[in-house]
């Protein structure tokens, strides 16, 4: 089955043109297929638009919405988003993540199902593969993804990984299960934009087949403006960074993180 993971905070312009794009190339693909909306805590009414459009299409791919209370950030959201799609998944099935606001483009989900299917375990939409085009987006979030890029390449390589931030990803259940069992069932303690890098890390510590595919990002047309305060994220991302780098040179949490893996 494929499970495709959306988190959304105050997307109502939106969501309704994601979700129908997704659930055109989930009904193509001929595969069961679920689609989860992690709604946290939107103040508009996307919650409102998403089942209006789920309404409309009588049947097939099927809509679950989870809602927050109130707005606890996207790693909060994908924490949930995960636990709940984790409770239910087969090992062969694929959890699919990406963005709510309609900026990537779910016509790339059956090329991530089919390089999952060459025996990797992690597939990623990478802005740094041949065949990538990236318009729109702001020089200060470029600058902050290709700043991010490089020290992560240098401090935390991943063999097949360029892309540490990209949230359009395919998973396998089972790396996820792994760092649940290794990090606890939210597998990040990070609640903002760098838990989408955390969560790499945490899967790079218990071990990952990782590959890529080239993504044709565009932001040129996107409604309303971004959630990502960008200084915020910034020092977020650097003060994770050195946490993570810390623990990965500390012997006693390399054997945790051995034991724990030899018991699961």
């Amino acid at each position: 089955m494929i499970r495709v993971l959306l988190c959304a905070y105050n997307e109502e312009a939106v969501i309704g043109s994601t979700l129908r794009r997704v659930f055109e190339v989930l009904e193509r693909s001929g595969q069961p297929a679920r689609v989860l909306l992690v709604d946290d805590g939107s103040v508009d009414d996307t919650v409102g638009a998403a089942r209006q459009v789920a309404d409309a299409r009588r049947g097939g791919v099927a809509l679950e919405i989870v809602q927050h209370a109130e707005n606890r950030g996207l790693g909060a959201a994908l924490a949930t988003g995960f636990a709940v799609c984790l409770r239910e998944a087969l090992d062969d099935d694929v959890i699919v993540t990406l963005d709510a606001d309609d900026t990537h483009p779910p016509r790339l989900i059956p090329r991530l199902l089919a390089d999952l299917e060459r025996g990797n375990e992690l597939v990623i939409a990478s802005r740094y593969r041949p065949g990538a085009t990236v318009s729109g987006v702001p020089n200060s979030r470029v600058a902050l993804s290709f700043g991010i890029r490089f020290l992560l390449q240098l401090l935390f390589p991943i063999p097949g990984v360029r892309d540490y931030t990209c949230c359009f990803r395919a998973y396998r259940p089972a790396p996820l299960r792994r760092a649940q069992h290794v990090f606890g069932k939210e597998l990040t303690d990070a609640r903002g934009f760098e838990a989408v890098m955390d969560l790499l890390l945490r899967l790079r510590a218990v071990g990952i087949r990782a590959a890529e595919v080239p993504i044709e990002l565009e932001y040129t047309s996107r409604v309303g403006r971004s959630k990502m305060n960008v200084l915020t994220t910034v020092k977020k991302t650097l003060r994770l960074v050195g946490r993570r780098f810390y623990e990965s040179r500390t012997s006693d949490r390399a054997d945790r993180i051995r034991e724990r893996l030899s018991a699961h």
